[in-house]
């Protein structure tokens, strides 16, 4: 048996309680006041000023103005940014004519739909509603294998669930579950509780999840069933955090890793709004995590650093940062902020 194996294995006999807890960790205090909000509006700030490829129509930039506009409705502070990337991308996707059901490029629908809320228009959704609604036709002829990496459930899910729940869609709620547990079969492992791949794959599948889950009516069997996996899997990611808060790159090992941190968090503190995780069990957890990240990720200038590239396996230092790792944060922060007393 591999160390990597092995070292899944203990995380499921930790899961299920058959090992010894690891040591306490100290649960940090929510700071005073508002805080969170600060912070989001530090890291959103210089990554605007900064930034050299805010223009492309692309899955990390979707995320930044997915975060973005968290922020916006998090603490009422825009800045102007994202609706003149929508205008700009005519709201479509950008999509692979040759893979026209790529996960990736609904990433930007996402970012649609969070600007519709603020400018109701039938134009900024058309082009995602017609993406989804001919992929969810093409599912129910059995094709099921658009959803190839656990990044799916953060680029894809999301927004089949919010079309779907907006337009009583039930052809797209289908195709989503559909999809959904296809990879769930050959992406998820249910004895240890994570995902195939690294800490940003398993980030990248319980934010996706617990979107779904906030999108979805309380008595919504689908909602159950994602409510079901995303618990299953926090139960695993929480006994892999580190002492100071962060994830692993490679969850063993691989050096802290923002962006992951940033996504396993933003899910754990949705999961606790959302009713499906126990806040006594997690909510220390979110703590830790926040903390790792607005006290080592987040410099004072407001760079938000040790973002590894996706894919990648090179350790991320102080100063890499990306578009999603900045977006992932301020999800997070929405999330932390509806957590925390006096914001």
């Amino acid at each position: 048996m591999s160390i990597r194996r092995t070292a899944l294995v203990a995380v499921g006999l930790l899961a299920t309680g058959l090992a010894v807890a690891p040591p306490a960790v100290a649960d940090p205090a929510p700071a005073a006041g508002c805080g969170v909000t600060d912070l989001m509006v530090k890291s959103s700030t210089y990554w605007v000023e900064h930034d050299t490829d805010q223009a492309a129509n692309n899955w990390s930039n979707a995320l930044f103005h997915v975060g973005n506009l968290a922020q916006v409705r998090t603490t009422g502070i825009s800045n102007h940014k994202t609706w003149p990337w929508t205008e700009a991308n005519r709201w479509q996707l950008p999509l692979d004519p040759a893979h026209p059901f790529a996960a990736d490029p609904q990433a930007s629908g996402e970012a649609y739909l969070d600007v519709w809320f603020f400018h109701q228009e039938d134009r900024v959704l058309d082009p995602l509603r017609a993406n989804l609604a001919a992929e969810a036709a093409s599912v129910a002829q059995g094709r099921t294998r658009y959803w190839s990496t656990p990044d799916a459930l953060a680029m894809s899910l999301p927004s089949f669930v919010r079309i779907g729940v907006m337009d009583s869609d039930q052809a797209l709620l289908d195709a989503a579950r559909t999809l959904f547990r296809d990879a769930e079969r050959r992406l998820f492992d249910d004895f240890t509780g994570l995902w195939l791949g690294n800490a940003q794959a398993n980030g990248f599948a319980v934010s996706g999840l617990a979107k779904a889950v906030l999108a979805l009516p309380a008595d919504s069997p689908d909602r159950a069933e994602y409510a079901r996996t995303l618990k299953r899997s926090a139960e695993s990611l929480r006994w892999l955090q580190r002492p100071d808060g962060f994830w692993n790159a490679e969850l063993l090992f691989g050096g802290q890793e923002s962006s992951s941190t940033a996504l396993i968090t933003h899910a754990l503190a949705a999961g606790i709004n959302a009713g499906v995780l126990d806040r006594d069990a997690y909510l220390p957890v979110v703590r830790r995590g926040w903390t790792a990240l607005t006290t080592s990720a987040l410099r004072d200038s407001g760079l938000f650093g040790y973002v590894q590239a996706r894919g990648s396996h090179r350790r991320a230092g102080a100063d890499d940062s990306a578009a999603f790792g900045v977006g992932a944060f301020l999800s997070a922060g929405q999330q932390v902020a509806a957590l925390t007393p006096g914001c």
